[in-house]
């Protein structure tokens, strides 16, 4: 008959196991956060340099050719043929002008210059001015942040304000930052015509799941409000020391 000195070592055999257990889970929930870190670094990186390409390599190209054809246009030439170059300079600007516009949004070089409150006005300008919809922007930042989590931030806004106006169809949208010492927070609402959240969060949605797991990598969280017809809210908390 098993005495009570020994199920007391049986249950402590059991405690130390569980504690193990947990202890492994723990280290490979960080060695997981740590690696998708990594992997989003290596992403961004390679935004930033074909951000670069295309701003130093393709727009340079389009700009030396924009400027080879007002020269030519310049000789004499037939007005046919000074119409049929205006035509190719008009879509040389247009090509250069989007190519500028993808470079930014890519990867915009006033975030890494000047930080994350100008890019994110900058952004909030760019997208109200052509996508013709309100975009209201609040930020309170007290606690100054790092390289990465700037960008965190920023993607999470820029792929919600996205999703507001091309899926949504949103005519306002509210952008809230929060940074004080244990709480990182973003939210963003619009008066859109909502969604059904299961469905955006699967495999054919709106790139939402992308977002949870890139905030999860920070060990965040990144919270979905919405019904049909009633706007959604995107919601993001990072507690602690989320630096």
């Amino acid at each position: 008959m098993t005495n009570s000195n020994e199920i007391s070592r049986m249950l402590d055999a059991l405690s130390m196991k569980q504690s193990q257990i947990a202890e492994n889970l723990a280290s490979g929930n960080t060695q997981m956060r740590s690696l998708a870190k990594r992997v989003w670094r290596v992403q961004e990186d390679e935004r930033k340099h074909i951000a670069r390409e295309l701003h130093d390599g393709v727009g340079q190209l389009l700009t030396a050719l924009i400027n080879q054809l007002e020269m030519t246009s310049q000789d004499g030439i037939t007005e046919e043929i000074h119409a049929s170059l205006q035509d190719s300079l008009d879509l040389a600007r247009q090509a250069l002008s989007d190519t500028r516009k993808i470079s930014r949004l890519m990867r915009p070089r006033i975030l890494d210059d000047l930080g994350l409150e100008p890019a994110l006005k900058w952004l909030t300008r760019v997208m109200k001015e052509e996508e013709k919809t309100d975009i209201v922007l609040q930020t309170q930042l007290e606690e100054e942040l790092d390289g990465e989590t700037q960008t965190l931030v920023f993607r999470i806004i820029q792929e919600s304000i996205n999703n507001a106006v091309k899926h949504a169809q949103a005519n306002l949208i509210k952008v809230q930052v929060v940074a004080q010492p244990s709480l990182l927070m973003v939210n963003v609402t619009d008066d859109g015509v909502g969604m059904d959240t299961e469905k955006a969060l699967g495999p054919d949605g709106f790139g939402l799941s992308a977002m949870q797991d890139r905030v999860a990598a920070f060990g965040g969280q990144l919270m979905i409000q919405s019904k049909l017809g009633e706007g959604s809210e995107i919601k993001m908390i990072l507690m602690g020391n989320y630096n």
